[in-house]
């Protein structure tokens, strides 16, 4: 699959999926790499805009997935519920999370998908 990469990582989103009262990111890079083998830089916990139906109001996980382990991560990600940063990107579903959220872990996969063409202007998030 051709995926974005930045760097040496996939920034990917495990949506809908709060982490256990009293625990930090870290609970999730010991979660993969116990359960999976794969490696991850935890991000933030985002919650989405409400006003979306389903999708907003709920709390997100964003991680980078390290190179290393990307080819394990696409074998379970649809198992796990969890999306490549740029399928949510091109799916338009960036939108319901804060300004601050998409500008620094959307944008940029944005930039690239209206260069390639994959998404156009009217996709774009709109600032207020």
């Amino acid at each position: 699959m051709n995926v974005l990469k930045q760097e040496n990582f996939v920034r990917c989103v495990l949506p809908g999926v709060p982490l256990p009262l009293g625990k930090t990111g870290d609970y999730l890079v010991h979660y993969f790499k116990e359960n999976y083998n794969i490696n991850i830089e935890y991000l933030d916990a985002a919650k989405t805009l409400s006003g979306y139906g389903a999708r907003g109001g709920r709390i997100d996980q964003i991680f980078n997935v390290k190179e290393d382990s990307i080819d394990t991560f696409d074998r379970i990600k649809s198992e796990i519920g969890a999306l490549y940063a740029k399928e949510v990107v091109r799916n338009k579903a960036h939108h319901v999370y804060m300004e601050r959220v998409y500008l620094r872990y959307f944008k940029r996969i944005e930039d690239e998908l209206l260069k390639t063409g994959e998404i156009s202007d009217e996709d774009v998030y709109q600032t207020l």
